[in-house]
């Protein structure tokens, strides 16, 4: 029987499935899995954790966004597949892991500002290429 707590596969499968309005019934009849394996699965009385492939699967019948999907692969010791490609990504989240939700908070944003700066980047560069813009 796979650990009980706040984190657990289970708990943030249910904590996902309730904030979209979906019962368990719905998301197994969607991608045809039996309703009392997914049932085991969210209670965690499942004996071993689900595959990346019924992860997924699971996660595209919830329409989860890529952040969801990542965290139901983190609470079943899933890495996703570009964490996989990059052991660099998989450095960051075991520190992330660690930090206070607050300074965790700040990583983030700190990060999605610096993402936000580099597409603008190229955007910028390409408007003072622009040869009309300079007469």
């Amino acid at each position: 029987m796979a650990p009980q707590g706040p984190d657990t596969f289970g708990a943030v499968l249910r904590r996902i499935r309730q904030s979209k309005g979906l019962t368990q019934r719905d998301i197994a009849r969607r991608i045809d899995m039996d309703f009392a394996y997914f049932s085991r699965l969210e209670t965690d009385r499942q004996s071993g954790l689900p595959t990346r492939t019924t992860i997924e699967k699971i996660a595209q019948a919830m329409q989860c966004t890529t952040t969801e999907t990542a965290e139901l692969l983190a609470a079943a010791g899933r890495i996703s597949e570009e964490m996989q490609a990059r052991p660099e990504l998989r450095r960051l989240f075991r520190t992330a892991a660690q930090l206070s939700p607050s300074d965790l908070e700040e990583l983030v944003q700190q990060a999605e500002e610096r993402l936000k700066r580099q597409r603008n980047a190229p955007q910028k560069r390409r408007e003072g290429d622009d040869p009309s813009q300079n007469s």
